[in-house]
């Protein structure tokens, strides 16, 4: 669907993205994950359009895609001024849709899919509660059947049940309506259940690439295995990856600072992918000795 070649993103002159090379294939689910400051939001907004200053080259391959973004925080995100009907249809009325009894059956099927009634049209944001604000920044976006809807760490601002419906909810959707999902997130548990193909990101770059399953379950970056091993282990399997500070290597790899793993070798790394497996790559001069 579309492919991200070298991009990079400055802010004050400092890395935001360094050298993103990326292929985004239609109708995939892709997790995007890292801790914050890793570059997971600036991906998103070089991919949306809503960041501009870039260098590098989007190419898409089909032309005039719609795209929707579904944020954080459904309470920035939706204007408290009007009233829910509104903020649903409001992409469907600048798609030239005016007739209002065809509006409000639209709005009817895509409120009702998000799991809410009709009466909440006649609402103002700030009369529902977080999980109904966050149903309604997605039936927003599914309104207009895009071809691309980018999850920006949607469920972070839930408890764990509502995240859960919410994850259920977006789940059920692609396979109905199966547009290209980019789901955002430094949960690795989510990103395990809904995603098909995941990129984790440090400092700006992308350290590890591949299937969800084979890059959770058998994880070759040490960032990586730090990420996993805070979340799905309670043994100390994965203790020692990670030292603070162990030695300064001058390296091209973002993590050498902090690994535990880093030795002179290091210093000779380029900056390279090695694959793995078919589709999983890694950034890691050692991985092999992993």
């Amino acid at each position: 669907m579309v492919e991200l070649k070298n991009i990079k993103v400055f802010y004050k002159g400092v890395c935001a993205l360094n050298n993103i090379n990326l292929k985004i294939e239609k109708g995939i689910k892709l997790g995007v994950v890292g801790q914050s400051g890793s570059g997971k939001t600036t991906l998103c907004k070089i991919l949306s359009g809503i960041e501009k200053n870039f260098e590098g080259e989007i190419i898409w391959n089909y032309k005039n895609n719609k795209i929707q973004f579904v944020f954080q925080d459904p309470v920035s995100s939706l204007n408290p001024r009007m009233k829910i009907f509104d903020i649903v249809t409001e992409a469907a009325v600048l798609n030239g849709i005016k007739d209002k009894h065809k509006l409000f059956n639209i709005f009817k099927n895509v409120i009702n899919e998000v799991g809410l009634s009709v009466e909440v049209g006649d609402k103002y944001p700030h009369q529902l509660s977080g999980g109904q604000r966050q149903r309604v920044a997605i039936a927003r976006s599914i309104i207009i059947n895009p071809d691309l809807i980018i999850f920006d760490e949607p469920i972070s601002s839930l408890d764990v049940s509502l995240a859960s419906q919410i994850l259920n909810l977006i789940y059920e959707l692609h396979n109905k309506y199966r547009f290209t999902l980019i789901f955002v997130s430094h949960d690795i548990s989510s990103i395990y259940y809904l995603t098909d193909n995941v990129v984790v990101l440090l400092n700006g770059e992308i350290v590890e690439e591949g299937p969800t399953s084979k890059v959770i379950e058998k994880p070759v970056h040490p960032y990586t295995r730090l990420l996993i091993s805070s979340v799905l282990f309670t043994d100390k399997k994965y203790s020692s990856y990670i030292l603070p500070e162990k030695k300064l290597v001058r390296s091209l790899c973002p993590f050498v600072s902090r690994c535990f793993y880093a030795e002179d070798i290091c210093e000779k790394y380029s900056g390279d992918f090695f694959d793995i497996s078919y589709n999983h790559r890694v950034k890691c001069l050692r991985y092999r000795d992993l």
